[in-house]
């Protein structure tokens, strides 16, 4: 039955406005609920051996926060199996092993003889190797990041252990130094921003992207998230306007659908800001997102919003008939963003600076696809349960692009430029920035400072002190967006005894 339209509303509404969740206070007993509600007895055996074991070896080991050590894998296995949706048991036990080889001695065949062999490769995957003698530290983690994406060849859930550990230490990175809560985000942003697009979790990729932005430009994060607060206050009543026209379509074409509203995320709005005095300026700043029952009734919903408002071709996309390389499939929308005139009336909002009317998008798909919109390839286990691990893996190595550019950059051993070429040439979501001379360099959207020094000459990132971005003194570490004037200035030098900084590098050559 359809739900009462009031209710709808309500529930829609509701979404938009949540607060963000409290802190789990007893993480182990959360854990265990969830495991009871998707494992066997069985397999709930060999998930009490696993943190029976890690509480075991992590004994006395304590985080930056002054926590037992333990709390970090039981989140990670926690954030793995509740909101990246790894349903998946072996999954978790390797959740909660996975610091054991690095951090407590644990063996490759202790784990294989007491627990099995998926088990130890998952762990093996995501373990870093610090016993190897390298030029650099940095050189140390491209070489273990390229091991990590080479054991991903073999079990795809190693990315996703790997983005629920990065996204418990990103939301702890306030115990870390400065310094560290610098080198951790710019890596964050650099690389699992990235690696979680491509395997379609683009809810670990907007906490990630949001935390990342959090501590390589505080001021500015502060800004946009006061401005998305103040938004959503300001224009309360033409979002529900917008809502109560989408649930009355609903109502009136029989459709059973859920409906929610939200904005873009902190770091889209960084990106987004650009020539935009106000967020309210932005495309498609607020989206609508309709679930319904299947595709005919997608078809049947189109049809109706495109009677009733204009749609706007430039921003609508259909990506159930092209759908992205990771496997999102959505069909985009734009129709005009109303407000409410001096008289009561409601029009079509238009930018001040262009005269162009202002866009809202509607999101329409299945449940199937917002599985895998949201979780992307941790949902297939859910989307198609009679497939076993291994067909599901096989079916990813022949379609999955980001699979096959892994498998024809295997044979790069530079780590560096194994990195560039499967995790960051792979975005589909670019920016143009400009430098002194004039020179335009187009780089992925989750770029720093640091991408574009190494894009112009690889020994520019070495010799470079800091930047200026739009003329405001940053440092290498520093995100981009799509417009950015930079300005690279070298480290200072010693010369005839004194230190004196080299002239910013205003002449630039392209590749």
């Amino acid at each position: 039955m359809l739900e009462n339209l009031e209710d709808l509303l309500k529930r829609a509404w509701d979404y938009f406005t949540k607060k963000e969740e409290e802190h789990h206070t007893d993480i182990y007993t959360e854990l265990m609920n969830e495991c009871r509600k998707n494992f066997t007895k069985e397999e709930m055996r060999l998930i009490h051996k696993a943190y029976e074991t890690a509480s075991r070896l992590h004994h006395n080991q304590k985080r930056n926060s002054g926590e037992p050590y333990i709390i970090h894998p039981l989140y990670v296995a926690y954030i793995a199996l509740k909101e990246l949706n790894l349903h998946d048991s072996n999954s978790i036990c390797a959740c909660l092993l996975h610091d054991t080889v690095e951090d407590c001695k644990m063996t490759y065949e202790h784990l294989i003889k007491h627990f099995n062999l998926d088990i130890a490769d998952l762990v093996m995957g995501v373990t870093k190797i610090t016993d190897l003698n390298f030029n650099s530290k940095e050189e140390l983690e491209a070489y273990n990041y390229r091991l990590l994406l080479l054991a991903v060849l073999k079990s795809y859930r190693t990315i996703l252990i790997k983005l629920a550990d990065r996204l418990h230490n990103m939301r702890t990175l306030e115990y870390k130094e400065e310094p560290k809560r610098i080198a951790k985000s710019a890596e964050t942003l650099r690389l699992f921003v990235p690696l979680a697009d491509h395997v379609g979790a683009y809810i670990a990729k907007d906490e990630l992207a949001d935390l990342s932005l959090k501590y390589l430009n505080d001021k500015e994060y502060k800004i946009i998230k006061g401005m998305r607060k103040d938004y959503t206050i300001k224009h309360q009543r033409e979002i529900e306007y917008e809502l109560n026209l989408f649930c009355d379509i609903l109502k009136k074409e029989g459709i059973e659908g859920n409906i929610r509203a939200s904005l873009k995320s902190n770091f889209s709005l960084y990106q987004g800001l650009t020539g935009h005095h106000k967020i309210s300026e932005i495309p498609n700043l607020i989206r609508y997102s309709i679930m319904v029952k299947n595709e005919e009734d997608i078809a049947k919903l189109e049809k109706a919003i495109k009677e009733r408002f204009p749609v706007l071709d430039k921003h609508t996309k259909n990506y159930i008939k092209t759908p992205k390389p990771n496997g999102y499939q959505a069909l985009h929308l734009s129709i005009p963003h109303y407000k409410f005139n001096q008289n009561g009336e409601i029009e079509p909002k238009k930018s001040r600076l262009t005269g162009e009317i202002i866009p809202i998008q509607i999101q329409i798909y299945t449940k199937e696809m917002f599985l895998i919109n949201s979780y992307g390839f941790a949902a297939l286990l859910d989307i198609f349960p009679n497939k076993t691990l291994k067909e599901i893996q096989q079916e990813l190595l022949e379609t999955s692009l980001f699979f096959k550019a892994l498998q024809e950059n295997k044979k790069i051993e530079n780590p560096f430029l194994f990195l560039e070429k499967t995790v960051r040439d792979l975005l589909s979501e670019k920016i143009h920035v400009y430098v002194a001379n004039g020179a335009v360099y187009c780089l992925p959207a989750a770029s720093t400072v640091k991408d574009l020094a190494e894009k112009i000459h690889s020994e520019l990132e070495k010799e470079a002190d800091h930047a200026l971005v739009n003329g405001e003194k940053v440092a290498m570490n520093f995100p981009l967006k799509d417009g950015d004037r930079i300005l690279i200035v070298a480290k200072k030098r010693k010369e005839d005894g004194e230190q004196k900084e080299k002239k910013p590098i205003r002449v630039l050559k392209k590749d």
